[in-house]
């Protein structure tokens, strides 16, 4: 029976619960939205209109004021779908409706004596860049913004055919002029650039000079993202140095060499290139904090190969990640003793695009070379429509630089998870491989399988993979009798496999 003074009334859907909750989880719900959406929500309620002011973090983004479908623009291609779906007008127009508002957003906290703690831009290079600029630049050195993050992108090509010497030449020009108005822009607004926390460029020529002006004026930056910049010499010597930097990501940027001098709280950094131009395109100095690295080298010519144990000497890192290339392996196989001591806080380590002619040498040679590793994450190359063709021959290349042999003999006591992601053409090939693996960590606990999803290229799905129970149990049957094959001693749960979709 429910007591008098309980009512048992229930919501009903005229109830505005939404606006019942607190205005900090107002506040928060807010941070999650876009600056239109956000927008939207003060026209319709004279409460939500004053929350704007209560948002640790406001975002100004371009995007948000393009025309045409929303779905058509996301994040991580933004650059791209912009060259081939909109105008220059268009463009423009989106521009100055990105200024407009985030000017009357900032003048009415200013009205309001409210300082935002963050305040995130991202804008192209355009047409009214320096006004955005000013306008960021202004709300610092006023106080009404306590600390900026950019994202300053370009409208340049992001694929260039390399055969088309004007495409070629036509790109390389652009590049150098937005590298220009990225100067223009850095020297325009001191205020903004000196109380960045973030900063992330794409698509342009930034000179060595100005990287070093990046890192003596912005003191505060704790992110640095270099993507698609191309350095203006490919035997650039970048130096790093800055006092509070934790995260530094280079993806497909040309230089010659990169030494990370002096980053004392640098904790996380990610390396993804092309080509280099040096014997040691990488080096270490002091680091003392990092503890996630990755590597990522495509398109390896013929003998430029590199060593582990050169590149991370000062080194410690928990967590290691490299993309090995498919065919062209860039890592050259050492004793697995001199990587260990470098290898010594090792804990997760993951492995992208595997060649079947190599995996079990590769994989083996870096499990050795790990004693404290908990979880191995292994992508397997499974797809051929990228391999080079060797129309002379009429056949695909073979893998590079890789020696046959590989040590299966020894034992590994602290892995205990395997994440492989694809499936070689050949089972037979990954069955052998798991033997071996389950053969050498002696208290693996569990080996987990995804799929690949279709090729980017070409669309492609593996067809490989397991896709009924029985197929499953099948998998499950062989890999089993293949390691109480190799095995001598009694095991009562060998593998416990789970089979799952790429998440």
């Amino acid at each position: 029976m429910v007591p008098d003074n309980v009512s048992c009334t229930q919501p009903t859907e005229d109830d505005d619960m939404l606006s019942k909750l607190p205005s900090d989880v107002l506040a928060s719900i807010l941070e999650k939205l876009s600056l239109r959406d956000v927008i939207r929500a003060g026209v319709v309620s004279r409460r939500w209109r004053r929350l704007p002011r209560q948002l640790l973090r406001l975002v100004v983004d371009f995007v948000d004021y393009l025309p045409g479908e929303e779905e058509y623009f996301d994040e991580d291609n933004t650059q791209e779908l912009i060259d081939v779906a909109v105008s220059g007008d268009a463009l423009s127009a989106a521009g100055d409706k990105m200024l407009e508002v985030a000017t009357a957003l900032l003048g009415s906290m200013a009205a309001g004596q409210h300082q935002l703690p963050v305040c995130a831009m991202s804008f192209p290079l355009r047409h009214n860049y320096m006004s955005l600029g000013r306008l960021l630049d202004d709300a610092i050195a006023g106080g009404k913004v306590r600390v900026a993050e950019l994202t300053i992108f370009t409208t340049c090509a992001l694929e260039i055919d390399y055969d088309d010497d004007h495409q070629k030449r036509k790109t390389f020009r652009a590049m150098v002029g937005y590298g220009r108005r990225f100067r223009k822009l850095f020297d325009g607004c001191p205020a903004a650039f000196g109380g960045l926390t973030r900063l992330t460029m794409e698509n342009m020529t930034v000179r060595e000079a100005v990287l070093d002006d990046i890192l003596t004026n912005c003191t505060r930056l704790e992110l640095l993202c270099l993507e698609a910049c191309d350095a203006g010499r490919p035997t650039t010597l970048w130096r790093v140095r800055h006092a509070r930097l934790t995260d530094l990501r280079i993806s497909y940027c040309v230089f010659g060499a990169v030494h990370l001098v002096w980053l004392p709280r640098l904790e996380r950094f990610a390396y993804r290139y092309c080509e280099y131009h040096t014997h040691d395109p990488l080096s270490f100095g002091h680091v003392p904090h990092l503890t996630t690295l990755t590597i990522s080298k495509n398109h390896v010519d013929e003998g430029t190969t590199v060593k582990l144990s050169q590149i991370l000497a000062n080194t410690a890192v928990q967590d290691l990640r490299l993309n090995l290339g498919g065919k062209d392996i860039w890592v050259q196989q050492e004793p697995p003793k001199r990587l260990t001591y470098i290898f010594r806080h090792l804990k997760y380590l993951k492995v992208r695009n595997v060649h079947e002619e190599c995996s079990l040498t590769r994989i083996m040679f870096l499990l050795q070379a790990a004693p404290f590793l908990k979880e191995l994450y292994i992508k397997l190359w499974d797809h051929e429509c990228n391999m080079q063709h060797d129309e002379n021959k009429n056949c695909f290349t073979m893998v590079k630089n890789v020696p046959r042999d590989a040590a299966t003999d020894f034992k590994h006591s602290s892995l205990t998870l395997i994440t492989i992601q694809g499936f070689y053409s050949t089972e037979d090939i990954l069955v052998t491989y798991i033997c071996h693996l389950v053969r050498a960590a002696i208290n693996l606990e569990e080996i987990r399988m995804r799929k690949n999803a279709a090729c980017e290229d070409c669309g492609s799905a593996k067809t490989g993979f397991p896709k009924t129970g029985k197929e499953i149990e099948c998998l499950i049957k062989r890999v089993n009798n293949g390691v109480l094959a190799i095995t001598s001693y009694p095991v009562s749960m060998l593998l416990n496999l789970i089979l799952e979709a790429e998440s």
